[in-house]
């Protein structure tokens, strides 16, 4: 005897019918989203990708160590350090290395800069400077209120009374050091000259955050989640500003062509 084939439950029914509407606005929604992507200028998607790799990176840390109470592993490289890494010749080394973000020598810094670009009548260039370090800072400043972590204890340069997360010292040292490396590579210099002098000048900034570790005023993740900030402020800082300069030339040819042609 033959049986009859099972009639499909009407609830299926009803969800098959219900998929099948959402998929197609999906679909479409994914191809104009495609198109969309494929004319954007290479340079721009390429900032947005490492923009928001560097945000996602800073928000998985702000929620694994803040929120998630996740400390093992920061507590687990800490210990690794006192135990193999910090040794008493060491310490005046790195505490040298870690004045060198420390607000003091930042602003002295950056007062040298702007005013040497002030001097050579580069107005543009020294205002981008000021915001990105301004600006870094007082970023910085909101979030170690915001987030309130306590540092770790046992420091080798004496007790600090304000807040862990982000490092400070990580996040001005990327800004600083970057956009000192940011205008090396503008110069017209040898190719090799400049790329030694930007290697050099991001492996200092990346030194001064592991002082930072080595000297137990902050937690591995602090000086992580420093750099992600830093490096994603300098990058918006220097792409709005490129992005003022090229429709202020785009104006200024406009304005020339115009009066050519009178």
């Amino acid at each position: 005897m033959r049986r009859r084939p099972r009639r499909a439950p009407a609830v299926w029914l009803r969800m098959a019918r219900r998929n099948i509407f959402i998929a197609v606005p999906m679909q479409s929604s994914s191809s104009f989203l495609k198109r969309y992507i494929s004319k954007l200028p290479l340079q721009l998607l390429l900032l947005l990708l490492l923009l928001s790799g560097a945000l996602l990176l800073f928000t998985y840390i702000a929620h694994e160590v803040l929120w998630e109470k996740e400390e093992a592993a920061d507590n687990y490289v800490l210990g690794l350090m006192a135990e193999h890494v910090v040794a008493r010749r060491w310490t005046p080394f790195m505490k040298a290395v870690t004045g060198c973000a420390s607000a003091g020598f930042l602003q002295v810094g950056y007062v040298v800069l702007v005013g040497y670009l002030l001097l050579r009548k580069n107005w543009k260039r020294a205002l981008e400077i000021a915001v990105a370090g301004i600006g870094g800072h007082g970023l910085n400043y909101v979030m170690k209120l915001s987030f309130q972590r306590v540092r770790p204890p046992g420091p080798l340069i004496g007790k600090l009374e304000n807040f862990s997360f982000p490092s400070g010292h990580a996040t001005s040292a990327f800004i600083f050091y970057g956009l000192l490396a940011y205008l090396l590579w503008k110069m017209e210099l040898p190719r090799a000259v400049r790329l030694t002098g930007v290697a050099l000048l991001l492996l200092f900034s990346l030194l001064i955050g592991f002082s930072r570790v080595y000297l137990r005023v902050h937690y591995p993740s602090d000086v992580l989640a420093g750099f992600c900030i830093g490096f994603a402020w300098l990058l918006l800082v220097t792409a709005l500003f490129r992005r003022l300069k090229k429709s202020s030339d785009r104006e200024l040819r406009g304005e020339a062509e115009a009066a050519k042609s009178r």
